[in-house]
């Protein structure tokens, strides 16, 4: 028995339903796979690296390998579940479930929903990985019981998720909770998208693990360099943790500067919807943890209009690593209900085009 069902692990009502649904979280770095049972409760896990051969098909595989394995941790057979969700990190393709591009991955217009079918030979829907996430929050995490929030994920890039009137948004063409997009400073630096000054750029894990390499290139002292043994633009979010907790000036000054700048994207989508809570999860912000939320929350409350953002609660994300399992799985459900999750345009089935965020 693993660890986790040593814990009694129940995701609870929103995963309850008829059958058993599996749910896959895949990132740049690991995969993580679990199979869920009727009752919401999670009764199998298996969790592999990525590896380092990010040929789509070679992924796929250890993606299907690790499905496999959870089912038999769950004592049950791969052709038992009903349904298997995948939160992916980028943009899926509307009514396709094609990965359009991951960017950690190097992965362009991948088949993801198709070549897992083909694989596993159950339905498989397909949505970006903080979006499901996002969704876990709401309805099993941190979110229960609010009908409007946002959830603001940071690791490698910034990604999102925006909740209104307990319906998760997923605009006019689909691409809706592109919050590390936002421009913050005009001109700043570089974004992965090819934009300049977005907040991806200026808070991310990779953004500030950037302006600290800079300051190291020129001179300047940290003891990140012997954290991680001399190659600073390696520093995990862990890392940088390390550092922060032991008062290092520069890794500090930097971890405040992007505390800063999220501040600032928060206090802007807060003046635009007003929702009732702002999620904070991913790597960075489980890595950090209180002090960080805490610098976070201070610079929103101090930043106009404060009839929006005194008011807004700003936490932690309840479910931490697991957000994007239970996303996944509760997308699987919701396949097998009357109408496909998420709707795609036009009334089509399928997935709809999701946030780029890769956390």
């Amino acid at each position: 028995m693993s660890e986790r069902q040593d814990q009694d692990v129940t995701f609870g009502s929103p995963l309850a339903g008829d059958g058993y649904v599996g749910g896959i979280d895949l990132g740049g770095t690991k995969i993580l796979a679990v199979v869920v049972g009727p009752d919401g409760r999670e009764i199998g896990r298996s969790k592999k690296s990525t590896g380092r051969n990010h040929e789509p098909g070679a992924v796929i595989e250890r993606i299907a390998k690790c499905v496999q394995e959870a089912a038999a941790e769950a004592g049950v057979s791969v052709d038992q579940l009903r349904a298997v969700g995948i939160g992916a990190p980028g943009p899926v393709v509307p009514g396709e479930g094609v990965l359009a591009v991951a960017v950690n991955l190097g992965w362009h217009d991948v088949p993801l929903k198709a070549e897992l079918e083909q694989r596993l030979g159950v339905p498989v829907v397909v949505d970006n990985d903080v979006r499901v996430a996002v969704l876990a929050e709401h309805l099993a995490g941190a979110g229960r019981g609010t009908q409007s929030l946002v959830g603001v994920w940071l690791g490698t890039g910034i990604g999102g998720g925006v909740v209104v009137n307990n319906e998760l948004i997923t605009g006019a063409n689909n691409s809706a909770g592109e919050l590390g997009h936002i421009t913050i400073k005009a001109g700043g630096p570089k974004c992965a998208c090819g934009g300049r000054g977005h907040l991806e750029s200026l808070a991310s894990r990779s953004a500030i693990v950037r302006e600290i390499a800079e300051r190291v290139n020129r001179g300047k002292k940290t003891i990140l360099a012997s954290i991680v043994e001399g190659d600073v633009d390696k520093a995990t979010s862990g890392d940088l943790a390390e550092a922060y907790r032991k008062g290092d000036k520069l890794v500090v000054r930097e971890i405040n500067r992007g505390a800063k700048y999220l501040s600032m994207g928060i206090a802007s989508i807060a003046n635009v919807l007003n929702p009732e809570m702002v999620v904070l999860g991913g790597g960075l912000v489980e890595a950090l943890g209180e002090p960080f939320l805490r610098r976070v929350t201070e610079e929103v409350r101090e930043r106009p209009m404060y009839a929006a953002t005194r008011p807004l609660r700003i936490v932690q994300s309840d479910l931490l690593d697991d957000a994007g399992v239970i996303g996944a799985s509760l997308i699987a459900r919701r396949l097998l209900e009357s109408e496909p999750y998420p709707p795609a345009p036009n009334g089509t089935a399928g997935v709809v085009a999701s946030p780029t965020a890769e956390g």
